[in-house]
């Protein structure tokens, strides 16, 4: 064996050993954060044009709604890095605001809907009304209105800002990341639309009742002193004739009255029940899922290495959905796009998700609600779900 240059010595097996592992283990985490911005980078020159483009003088960005929700038997701290890490870069490269909404417990996405549902009813149906009680009186006005673009060109277009201004109460999409999130959200959709637009949140309703309960308490106290002024002033005529009074009849008088305010409450909520209060908004943003994979448990170690050393190929599958989102290309929503998600529900592990894996049941819609909504074309939605 010949010697090497320098008196330099050849290494030992160990060193040569401890070199290839950490070698190989550092090459390959430079080779998956490389691969990781290749594809983010690719996804976000689709849709720099649509930041690079010049925006108009009453032109507003795009403002989509994202809805989180934390993963059974984990904390919503994954959602929240999963739409960092997949979802907001795409959105932020195609100048597209977002406002995240955060359901921390069952149910809170799906009452959000809701109530935005209600509230579009509601406008449009004062809208509506407002329009047919001054039709006349606008039209003639509108009429006898100079255009002011004729005598000053540079007039600003006041009809198209209003416009845009009323359409910017309203999202242009609304991304739901995750099975539940994306149940909650349909079933939010379906109950806006059957819910009476004009009934109050329930936190308004007990506002309201606690202050009509201290105005009764109030009043009782007034009549209460009242009636003992009012005792003191008799007793004297009673203790003379001495009379008695039998204070059971008053009971029995409480107890029918009693039973008669339940029949008529039972009565109204079942007439209000029979109402149907269905309508549909006009504007009903796009709807669209986003998977969540959520990999958890000792037993999945070896695979959620796998999947951070060839994080790219998530990059790549989760940031198309942002892309279609960006590029704002739509369809109609079909039935099968309604149930996805079923391949996240084997990775909820633990007591918490067994329970959710229980209570979860097929995601459906009715037809009339469905084939209003519209969502964002996916090519590779139909091969991951």
């Amino acid at each position: 064996m010949s010697k090497l240059p320098f008196g330099l010595k050849a290494p030992s097996k160990g060193t040569v050993i401890f070199c290839s592992v950490l070698g190989t283990i550092s090459g390959t985490i430079y080779a998956s954060t490389e691969f990781v911005k290749n594809a983010r980078k690719a996804h976000c020159d689709k849709v720099s044009f649509l930041a690079d483009r010049p925006c108009g003088v009453h032109e507003m960005p795009r403002k989509v709604c994202v809805y989180l929700m934390p993963p059974p038997g984990d904390t919503i701290e994954k959602s929240r890095a999963w739409f960092r890490e997949y979802v907001k870069p795409i959105l932020v490269a195609g100048a597209v605001d977002y406002d995240v909404m955060e359901g921390a417990n069952k149910g809170a996405v799906e009452s959000s809907v809701c109530n935005e549902i209600k509230r579009l009813r509601r406008e449009e149906a004062t809208a509506h009304t407002t329009l047919d009680s001054s039709s006349t009186n606008v039209n003639d006005s509108v009429l006898n209105q100079e255009d002011p673009h004729k005598s000053n060109p540079f007039a600003p277009l006041v009809q198209d800002v209003q416009k845009k201004i009323q359409e910017q109460k309203h999202y242009d999409g609304i991304i739901a990341i995750g099975r539940l999130a994306w149940g909650e959200v349909l079933s939010g959709v379906a109950k806006g639309c059957h819910a009476d637009p004009f009934e109050q949140p329930p936190k308004v309703v007990e506002e309201k009742k606690q202050e009509e309960e201290k105005l009764e308490q109030e009043e009782n106290k007034e009549q209460s002193s009242e009636e003992e002024e009012q005792q003191q002033q008799q007793q004297p005529a009673v203790e003379e004739n001495n009379l008695t009074f039998d204070e059971q009849p008053k009971e029995e008088e409480q107890a029918i009255m009693t039973d008669l305010a339940d029949s008529t409450t039972t009565i109204e909520k079942d007439q209000q029940q029979q109402k149907d209060h269905f309508s549909i908004p006009t504007h009903l943003s796009p709807v669209i899922y986003i998977p969540h994979e959520n990999i958890i448990g000792w037993t999945n170690i070896p695979y959620r290495l796998y999947r951070w050393i060839t994080d790219y190929t998530r990059v790549e599958w989760i940031g198309q959905y942002a892309v279609d989102t960006v590029l704002n290309e739509k369809r109609p929503l079909q039935i099968e796009d309604l149930d996805m998600g079923e391949s996240e529900k084997k990775y909820w592990i633990g007591e918490e998700a067994e329970s959710a894996v229980k209570e979860d049941v097929p995601i459906t819609l009715e037809d009339k609600v469905r084939t209003s909504l519209s969502t964002y074309t996916n090519n590779n939605s139909s091969q991951n779900n």
